[in-house]
């Protein structure tokens, strides 16, 4: 083992690292139900000042949502710079997660 890797097994074991993984892997499932339920709703792509972009990753989470085709980014109204509209495949996934128990714990 190099002094990296001994490094990053010191840090990784500690309580705020362990924090930002599970945030790294529950906040994208979060963001994304959050967006289809409020799409769901209203019919309408959700304005980026309703998203709720919390923890850790916040805004990197929805580009990362975007990026992997779930959600897509238009050009927002008088009140919002964007909104966000989850692609079919997005709400597939949302429907698959809500099914699995998530977000009932």
């Amino acid at each position: 083992m190099g002094a990296f890797d001994d490094f990053v097994a010191l840090i990784e074991v500690t309580e705020v690292m362990q924090q930002m993984t599970r945030s790294l892997r529950e906040e994208p499932a979060r963001l994304l139900c959050d967006i289809c339920r409020e799409y769901e709703a209203t019919g309408q792509p959700v304005p980026d000042h309703h998203v709720n972009l919390v923890g850790y990753l916040g805004e990197t989470l929805l580009k990362a949502l975007i990026s992997a085709g779930l959600v897509r980014q238009q050009p927002g109204s008088w009140v919002s710079l964007y909104c966000y509209e989850p692609t079919p495949e997005g709400m597939k996934q949302c429907e698959a997660l809500k099914a699995s128990g998530f977000g009932t714990k």
